[in-house]
């Protein structure tokens, strides 16, 4: 998929629409700005981007000041919702990344029920090496306990769809799916007009397992393609329908 596909793509699914954005500001996600901001997406749909600065220490004041100006004077709807919580440092990282998964995602929520509405559409950075290396936990995640699979399968496999059609009218969409790291780092390294980056430093724990599958994937020059990943899936597992997956919060399919 080229940049400009992309961007047709994302553009026809978000027209007229209100859309939220969540951008952490990892490549997956500021690949999506990039594409927005280029593109001017801005223009065809109501947005909101959100950011949830955590963990606090990948977050300076200066970065996020310069973002809150620069979207500012696009006319772009900025949200920053900060947390009191922090993870010690010392904590393994095996805890650290469920942690921070929660925290954003119930912050998101306590903002956004308030004001949710019916054919609300929300972005998520999710690509395909996210789906490969999901794969793989799923395979060796069958030999644990039925109940402590049952979830986390229903959150994993929720990854396989371009649209999530939740309860109340409410779409979390993701654009990349056709696209592994190796694309989005291309993307990220064309001259661009907008370069707006909203983290200072890399995560502590950004060496979670899922991170080094994604990192070998890359590194040995293991490509595949949504199709063929979702194949693989479907030989393997049992996909769940929507009535599964609604019978766990949307927001357990944001991140």
């Amino acid at each position: 998929m080229t940049k400009n596909e992309l961007q047709q793509s994302l553009k026809n699914s978000i027209i007229g629409k209100r859309m939220y954005f969540l951008w952490s500001g990892g490549d997956d996600s500021n690949l999506l700005m990039k594409i927005i901001l280029d593109f001017k997406l801005y223009e065809n749909c109501d947005l909101t981007v959100v950011t949830i600065p955590f963990p606090q220490h990948a977050y300076s004041e200066v970065t996020i000041k310069a973002c809150i100006e620069y979207l500012s004077r696009l006319g772009i709807d900025f949200k920053l919702l900060r947390t009191d919580k922090e993870i010690p440092h010392d904590i393994n990282y095996a805890d650290a990344c469920p942690m921070c998964k929660i925290v954003r995602r119930e912050k998101f929520i306590e903002f956004y029920l308030p004001q949710k509405k019916d054919g609300d559409i929300i972005i998520t950075g999710h690509n395909l090496s996210d789906l490969m290396s999901y794969y793989v936990e799923l395979c060796i995640m069958q030999l644990k306990p039925k109940n402590l699979f049952h979830n986390r399968f229903l959150e994993v496999s929720n990854k396989f769809l371009r649209t999530y059609d939740a309860e109340d009218g409410i779409k979390i969409h993701r654009p990349l799916l056709d696209c592994g790291e190796p694309e989005i780092n291309s993307f990220l390294l064309e001259n661009s007009y907008h370069e707006i980056q909203i983290i200072s430093q890399k995560c502590f724990w950004l060496n979670q397992r899922k991170r080094l599958l994604q990192e070998y994937f890359v590194k040995a020059s293991i490509t595949s393609s949504f199709d063929h990943v979702k194949e693989l899936f479907e030989k393997n597992f049992s996909f769940p329908n929507l009535k599964e997956f609604r019978s766990l919060p949307f927001d357990t399919y944001l991140v």
